[in-house]
């Protein structure tokens, strides 16, 4: 009786699903109702500051005396080779210069490698006989060696985590900025210690200089409140989610995380924990989680007595290739398994296992067009997995599918932004996907005023375009408008569902935005652009949405 009364409940939602009116909603699509919060004023650590990094200021004479140089000879140097400092001073050789001319010769090379990161490097004239060197000028370098690094450690992490990864700025014995900012930037990578000071001075032996670093304690424990109205008519509109992080518990710079997310009546709940760990002076973390999502689907499936839940494993790598203020390129590679069952009055019609092995190229710049500075941030996704299901069979077995991300900011002036987001996915071979692998169009993070169960395929696109425009701060309540637009389509792989419509979804709207102290609020509104209107949620509102977003950061 009980599979019987299934059967009819299924074949009833499946009817009505082919309507456009009730979409089927089961654990692989609602896990993309859960995301993290984006865009939140989390406390960010200070820019990393080298002090003792100066430029020598260039001699001058008066003297309008000039001697024939006919060539350029070096010593000292190993960092840099001699042809390519000569290739720098073309310019100069071959001619009669006076000593101001020389003076720019010095310059010229000391810059050489200050371009590259030797910022300690410098060139200097020792004694010369032209006569005897057939009138080659002969350059004397001091690259810069470390005589010692100081670590004054105020933080959570051990002295001994931070002191190995300091000694990777001595590897090649040659002080070189990049080196520096790399080791600093790594360290204020780990939790529970910021980078407060970094000088480099003068040490005692000729050409040689130490580096003194302090560092200060973040917080033990930090994270968010959010509530928003970013979930679905079926597990309900309204959320509470929140996360807690533990900060180098260990003492070694790792991470303990929690977080959860409930829904009104508690339709829908998610738990998850998270753990994240060093594992050598060079960048490289591991990373592990666990994550439970039990929801009751309400509203038209409520007398169907619809629920289901999913228990997703992750273990993952990510290691910095460029680590930079200005530059970053991370390497990562994670692996999932994801168990994914669905009930209906009682008895289980959906029973799946999804293995995954996702890689990573994550990549971000700061960089001008012409004098207006830009960041971007892109990633890329290569997904290769097996799907096994016990009762639905059409997907099962191996997939790969390519996605990206790809977000610009482009800042005119102190008022005026623009921020642009594309996202983009392709399945690599002839065969759809589990929707848990799908690219949905609908949702705050896409096209807003749609659900997440408005759209969804294997292949497709979503573009969003927003003109921020900052508002005068009032005291310490800084705020801002905006005006967005998003577009999205997606087909299917394969031409199997008929009842599938490729369509463009299309929104535009208003958006403000604001922050005092440790609390900030999202406000945005969205309406449709000559698009469909909102077919698979029953709504008095089918061609505008509104939605809020508001938090407190610890």
């Amino acid at each position: 009786m009980r599979n019987i009364i299934k059967i009819f409940g299924l074949s009833i939602l499946s009817s009505v699903a082919l309507l456009g009116a009730t979409p089927i909603i089961n654990s692989g699509n609602i896990e993309k109702q859960i995301q993290a919060p984006k865009d939140i004023p989390t406390l960010k650590k200070d820019d990393i500051k080298i002090e003792g990094i100066e430029n020598d200021s260039l001699k001058s004479s008066d003297s309008s005396k000039t001697v024939f140089i006919k060539d350029f000879t070096f010593a000292g140097n190993s960092a840099i080779s001699s042809e390519e400092l000569k290739q720098s001073l073309k310019a100069y050789a071959g001619k009669e210069l006076n000593f101001n001319q020389i003076q720019e010769v010095l310059a010229v090379v000391t810059k050489v490698y200050r371009d590259k990161g030797y910022f300690v490097a410098r060139a200097y004239l020792g004694k010369q006989d032209l006569v005897k060197n057939d009138n080659t000028l002969f350059i004397s370098i001091i690259e810069g060696k470390y005589q010692e690094i100081k670590l004054n450690n105020n933080s959570l992490v051990n002295d001994n985590s931070l002191q190995a990864i300091l000694n990777n700025a001595k590897s090649n014995g040659i002080i070189n900025v990049k080196d520096i900012e790399r080791v600093l930037l790594l360290i204020n990578d780990r939790k529970g210690v910021e980078v407060s000071n970094s000088v480099v001075e003068a040490g005692k032996e000729v050409g040689s200089s130490n580096l003194n670093i302090d560092t200060t304690s973040t917080k033990r424990v930090d994270g968010y409140i959010v509530a928003d109205n970013y979930g679905s008519r079926y597990t309900g509109y309204n959320r509470v989610q929140g996360l807690i992080n533990i900060n180098s518990p260990f003492n070694i710079g790792d991470k303990i995380s929690i977080s959860g997310l409930v829904s009104n009546g508690a339709d829908l709940k998610n738990g998850k924990i998270a753990y994240e760990l060093p594992l050598n002076s060079y960048g490289l973390k591991s990373d592990f989680a666990y994550t439970r999502t039990n929801y009751n689907l309400v509203e038209e499936y409520k007398s169907f007595d619809a629920k289901g839940n999913s228990n997703i494993y992750e273990a993952g790598l990510s290691y910095p290739l460029i680590r930079s203020t200005n530059e970053n390129l991370y390497l990562k590679g994670k692996y999932y398994h994801k168990d994914m069952n669905d009930y209906m009055s009682g008895d289980k019609y959906e029973d799946k296992s999804v293995n995954s092995f996702v890689t990573t190229l994550e990549y971000d710049k700061n960089y001008s067009i012409g004098s207006t500075p830009a960041r971007v941030f892109a990633n890329l996704n290569l997904t290769t997995g097996h799907l096994s299901s016990k009762y639905s069979k059409l997907n099962n077995g191996n997939y790969n599918k390519v996605d990206t991300y790809i977000s610009n900011d482009i800042y005119f002036n102190e008022i005026f932004s623009l921020k642009t987001n594309l996202t983009a996915q392709k399945v690599l071979g002839n065969k759809n996907l589990d929707g848990s692998e799908d690219l949905s169009l609908g949702g705050p993070n896409a096209v807003k005023l749609y659900p997440y169960s408005e759209q969804s395929a294997e292949n497709g696109y979503i573009a969003s375009f927003e003109l921020f425009s900052k508002l005068p701060n009032i005291a310490s309540y800084n705020h801002k408008i905006g005006l967005f637009y998003d577009m999205g389509n997606v087909y299917q792989e394969k031409n199997l569902d008929t009842t599938f419509q490729r369509k463009t979804l299309q929104d535009i709207g208003l958006g403000y935005y604001s922050s005092f102290d440790d609390f900030f609020l999202r406000t945005q509104i969205a309406w449709n652009l000559n698009s469909k209107p909102i077919s698979s949620e029953y709504t008095n509102h089918k061609n505008s949405k509104f939605l809020v977003q508001v938090g407190w950061v610890f």
